[in-house]
């Protein structure tokens, strides 16, 4: 008796280590399969990445370095009249090799958009940030869009040119002051990838080599064509290539054994080959906490796993709720994500407001997307803090959110509420001014579906944005009206 009164127990244990192994043999087979994709992604994504060494190559044949410095050496005016000239197409700039300084500033006005066309279409991509050429005389001649990206004067640590890698490779030989034959066939030379002093943007730069007759001084000249490439831009798409997924780091590289940081998982693949013959490498790396949450538990694998330990598991409904809390919620800003909010949550509610950062992409641009997140992180902070209980915020998406209010009977209480938002400045470490916002709030009604009620508050923002932004603009009868009147001080936190 005793013997069988103990058989129950013993299939229970066993029937629990059963189900722990049978779910940890899956949870196995899930991460495999979320690495094999990953790195399946990784072979797709870097194959459709064209090689820029062969597209600026081929752009770089229609430059004609002579052209440029004709133009410098033929214009009137070596320096602008005004300090900024904001219409200017770009700006034709030279400096001295030996002493540094930069002896020509000269902007291509929109009279002028033919001058040097060829320079002119190659910087207009995206991925180029200047364009110069160093002639054997010791002077740097270039093309930039920004002016206010040019030094006063080079920073550069070798004054003679033939201290310089590339110009050694083409130049350095015996026999090219003779024959004006090129020392290496190579039709191009890239530089390391480095972070530029001017821009703090990381760099690569490719070198062609350029030998002509120049007419007016009835001599050779010689030199190197330069095209600084920005590293962010050429390769976005492999270096960003996910919406929510992206890797903890990614490095473009021309280092095959760059080692793998502990607690990592590291992908790495070759990317593309230089005209020099040297390979780029593409390397990914998830910190093992970040692969879990952005690709494991994103993965069908693991959806498929989960639903099985629904169907297995006796507590599937608190499970439930937790993985539909989890599949709702923001990563970032953790609020709820825009897919809540039906038709019902809608009617449940008296107001919805819609908010837009003031000026994001310019933060993301001038700061880096890092801070960008943090400025989001503090905005959906200050959200949360300033709403009352029973009312919700929801990240929409981007830069923008909604809160939607319950209780607000008529609009004196509704700006009183929605004020409490603009009474306190948010600031961040990152960011040299508080971060503000505009905003647009609208009664609910019955006939309103979410779009239209959407809509209508979008265009309430739009007009807030068209009227000096950080503020929110709600309709009272047919005039649109604004919580904070233009020129009123704002209240101190």
């Amino acid at each position: 008796m005793p013997a069988s009164k103990s058989n129950p127990l013993s299939r229970k244990w066993l029937s629990r280590l059963g189900f722990l192994c049978v779910g940890l043999a899956g949870l196995a087979m899930v991460f495999n399969y979320a690495y094999l994709s990953i790195r399946h992604d990784m072979e797709l994504i870097t194959a459709k990445q064209p090689n820029v060494f062969e597209v600026f190559y081929q752009r770089a044949r229609i430059l004609a370095p002579a052209q440029l410095a004709q133009f410098i050496d033929q214009s009137a005016i070596k320096t602008p009249i005004f300090s900024e000239n904001h219409s200017a197409l770009a700006y034709v700039y030279g400096y001295d090799y030996k002493s540094r300084k930069r002896f020509a500033e000269i902007p291509i006005m929109p009279s002028l958009h033919r001058t040097l066309a060829a320079y002119q279409y190659v910087l207009s991509y995206p991925e180029v940030i200047n364009l110069y050429a160093i002639f054997d005389d010791h002077q740097l001649l270039g093309m930039i869009a920004d002016n206010r990206d040019l030094p006063a004067r080079l920073l550069t640590t070798k004054r003679a040119l033939g201290q310089r890698a590339p110009w050694l490779h083409y130049f350095g030989c015996a026999s090219f002051p003779i024959a004006h034959q090129l020392c290496s066939p190579d039709e191009a030379q890239v530089s390391d990838i480095y972070t530029d002093s001017f821009t703090q943007q990381q760099i690569i730069t490719m070198y062609f080599p350029f030998d002509f007759y120049d007419l007016a001084t009835r001599a050779y000249r010689h030199g190197l064509m330069g095209i600084d490439i920005a590293i962010d831009a050429a390769f976005k798409d492999v270096l960003q290539p996910y919406e929510s997924s992206n890797p903890t780091r990614t490095v473009i590289t021309f280092d095959a054994a760059e080692p793998c940081s502990p607690g990592h998982l590291c992908l790495s693949t070759p990317l593309m080959r230089t005209k020099a013959g040297a390979d780029l490498y593409l390397k990914w790396s998830y910190s093992y906490g970040s692969f879990v949450q952005k690709v494991v538990l994103y993965s069908p694998a693991f959806k498929l796993y989960l639903i099985a330990l629904l169907l297995l598991m006796p507590t599937w409904r608190h499970l439930y709720s937790r993985l539909y809390l989890l599949a709702h919620t923001d990563q970032l800003t953790r609020l709820p994500r825009r897919d809540i909010l039906d038709q019902a949550l809608l009617q449940e509610h008296d107001c919805l407001m819609i908010l837009d950062i003031d000026n994001f992409k310019s933060i993301n641009d001038s700061y880096g997307h890092g801070v960008g997140d943090r400025a989001l992180t503090a905005f959906a902070h200050h959200l949360n803090n300033s709403i009352r209980s029973g009312d919700t915020a929801i990240r929409w998406g981007g830069e923008e959110f909604i809160v939607l209010y319950k209780g607000l009977g008529n609009d004196a209480e509704m700006c009183r509420t929605v004020a409490r938002l603009l009474a306190q400045p948010i600031a961040i470490p990152d960011l040299p001014t508080p971060i503000t916002f505009s905003a647009g709030i609208i009664r609910i009604r019955d006939y309103l579906s979410v779009a239209d009620a959407i809509t209508l508050a979008d265009e309430l923002l739009y007009h807030v944005k068209q009227r000096g932004k950080h503020n929110i603009a709600y309709r009272q009868g047919l005039e649109i009206r604004l919580v904070r009147e233009p020129g009123a001080p704002q209240e101190a936190g």
